[in-house]
């Protein structure tokens, strides 16, 4: 027969699954089969076990849930830190700071918590104007009626005569009771008797935090503190405190009616956030981007903590859930304004002692406190003597510098200068660097046009790609390397101009060699440096650079057509040649053997016959005869 439901035990461990298809199968009975039907203590006990299965099904699955929830889209929600306390919870905290806007309050040791200053002061004057008992009878109308009805031998709290001095109350109860606060209501209340009272009387809160500022008096740090959480930090913020809850829909529409209008609305700042400020007004939290609340990029923000400011609402949606404001315009206003005036204080020719803010490829930015803090530039062409120093090298964010002010122009931009206060190397250049002299320096750099040198400390020269091989290259690294230490000589100097030309020094074989002076349809002294088809390639004797480069074309050999030149003039011979041009363009002179050879016979020619006509003049030995006679 079908087995009874109460028979089978019940495995805890048996997969819901299971354990429904098992009920589904035993809930239809074959047709019949009557002796096989449960108990009804048996089906009380099957439905027991029924239920309990279903319980522990419904358990494991939400469990299951919530864990895909956490692994899923729900994780960044389970991660995100709730508030310590909810919008409208009573509060009690001790105040740790007093600024000039907020009270801060240290709720518990869980959150921070503002309250307005300027509600604190506003509400102390309307309690200064009420007297004790009007003011603890309406916070606690039993405490009053205890005061003002006619003491009892039992309930009534008990007098004592006092003497001269002014009398207070007895607090021993209340303070072993935890209400220390009750009892400085009710001391407040005896005095209006002249009498001295033990009541374990308990104060309201409300009234307590009120006595907290008598006569207007602000809180002081450690001062016990009890208001109500307006609004607590979205993303880590503190919380706001209050007297009296906010009217979320009348900030909605206030807040809506300024992003219109373009008004500005006063919030308090409650959180630095990443990117920005979070924003409390009256209960609803917006964001204050960091590049709306300071010029400066990646300034610090913590000190702005606290503060009640006004902003312009940028953006106002969803109802007031997404809201941004901002501080830019009026920033931006301020510092124009501010700017204007430090301007119109500083002359040209000043010094002053700048801070670094920045620094861009093509100069540094720097802050002048002592002039309200404008910002000047120093291009990197008045930043050093050195015009290969990198900006970066000079200058470090934060550091103190200082700086002469070059000018202001019409712009309102201000230039400023830190080459001007140091000494200038060049001005002894002339000295120094006399034309011929020879020199050893660095290869600070390469430019395709040539190689820098550096000579000494801001004090560079330049060597053209033309002047640095006799030899045609195609950039100054087939020849030099940065960092190489070469020999070099004067070739130009234009101290005004910071600017030298250098070639590179001759060998020192040949540093004795006499120096020449290239005329054209003059001879010169050089030597073969490569023999090549088209012709000879030398060099001039004496010269550097590109002026001791010249060519002496194959046809200006003196050889004939056919010759190996390789063979004829071998490397380092040296020749002597006849200037026949100086290529304008490149500098090196076209030179030829040949026109010199033909230039010696021509003259040796002439030598010849003027002297063959000088022994003309002579004539015959009988005219002779005759002249010496007469």
């Amino acid at each position: 027969g079908v087995p009874s439901p109460a028979a089978a035990p019940h495995d805890a461990a048996t997969p819901a699954r299971k354990r429904r298809r098992r009920r589904r199968k035993k809930a239809a009975p074959a047709e019949g089969v009557s002796s096989s039907a449960p108990t009804d203590g048996d089906a009380a006990d099957a439905s027991d076990e029924v239920s309990e299965g279903e319980q522990a099904t419904a358990t494991e699955v939400g469990e299951s849930k919530k864990k895909k929830k956490r692994r899923g889209k729900g994780a960044s929600l389970a991660n995100r830190e709730r508030p310590a306390f909810r919008v409208g919870e009573e509060v009690f905290g001790k105040v740790s700071r007093v600024t000039e806007d907020a009270v801060w309050v240290d709720i518990a040791g869980k959150a921070t918590g503002l309250f307005d200053l300027r509600e604190l002061t506003a509400m102390a004057s309307d309690v200064s104007d009420v007297s004790p008992s009007e003011e603890l009878a309406a916070a606690s109308p039993e405490a009053a009626a205890v005061l003002e009805a006619p003491p009892s031998i039992e309930d009534a709290p008990t007098l004592v005569e006092t003497s001269d001095e002014p009398s207070v109350l007895a607090v021993d109860e209340a303070e072993q009771a935890g209400a220390s606060e009750a009892g400085e209501v009710v001391a407040d209340a005896a005095d209006a008797h002249g009498a001295e009272v033990e009541s374990p009387a308990v104060m309201p809160p409300e009234i307590a935090a009120l006595r907290a500022t008598p006569d207007g008096e602000l809180p002081i740090v450690g001062d016990q503190f009890i208001a109500t959480v307006a609004s607590v930090g979205i993303r880590g913020g503190m919380a706001m405190l209050s007297r009296t809850p906010a009217n979320l829909e009348e900030s909605r529409k206030k807040l809506e009616a300024a992003a219109q209008s373009g008004e500005t609305v006063e919030g308090f700042v409650t959180g630095a956030i990443k990117g920005g400020l979070e924003v409390d007004f009256r209960g609803l939290r917006a964001f204050a981007p960091a590049s709306h609340m300071d010029l400066q990029h990646g300034a610090d923000l913590t000190p702005w903590l606290g503060r009640r400011l006004d902003f312009h609402v940028a953006q106002y949606a969803k109802k007031g859930r997404d809201v941004v404001v901002s501080r830019k315009k009026m920033i931006e206003a301020d510092s124009r304004r501010t700017r204007k005036a430090a301007l119109k204080a500083i002359v040209a020719g000043e010094v002053h002692t700048g801070i670094v803010r920045s620094v861009m490829a093509w100069g540094a930015f720097v802050a002048l406190p002592d002039a309200a803090g404008v910002e000047g530039l120093v291009h990197m062409t008045e930043a050093s003597h050195d015009r290969g120093a990198k900006l970066v090298d000079l200058f470090k964010v934060g550091e103190k510098i200082e700086v002469k002010v070059l000018r202001v122009d019409e712009k309102n931009k201000l230039w400023l200068s830190r080459k001007a206060l140091l000494s200038d190397p060049w001005a002894s250049v002339r000295q120094k660097y006399a034309l011929g002299s020879r020199h050893r320096g660095k290869v600070a750099r390469i430019q395709p046009f040539g190689a820098f040198v550096e000579l000494e400390a801001a004090v560079d020269g330049l060597i053209h790609t033309a002047d640095l091989s006799l030899k045609e290259i195609e950039s100054p690294e087939d020849v030099v390397k940065v960092g190489d230490e070469i020999d070099v000589v004067v070739a130009s100097l234009d101290a005004g101009a910071h600017k030298i030309g250098l070639h590179p020094a001759l060998a020192a074989a040949e540093a004795d060699e006499p120096r020449q002076k290239i005329v054209v349809h003059k001879p010169i002294q050089v030597a073969v440096v490569q023999a090549m088809e088209q012709g000879l390639l030398v060099r001039v004797l004496g010269m550097t650079g590109r002026q001791a480069r010249g060519f002496v074309p194959a046809a200006q050999t003196g050889t004939q057509r056919g010759t190996d030149l390789r063979k004829e003039f071998p490397v380092g011979t040296k020749l002597e040649a006849k200037v026949l041009e100086i290529d304008p363009r490149r500098g090196e002179a076209k030179l030829s053997i040949r026109a010199l050879r033909d230039d010696r016979e021509k003259q040796a020619y002439q030598s010849y016959r003027a002297g063959v006509a000088r022994e003309a003049k002579f004539g015959t030995f009988a005219d002779l005869m005759k002249k010496s006679q007469s």
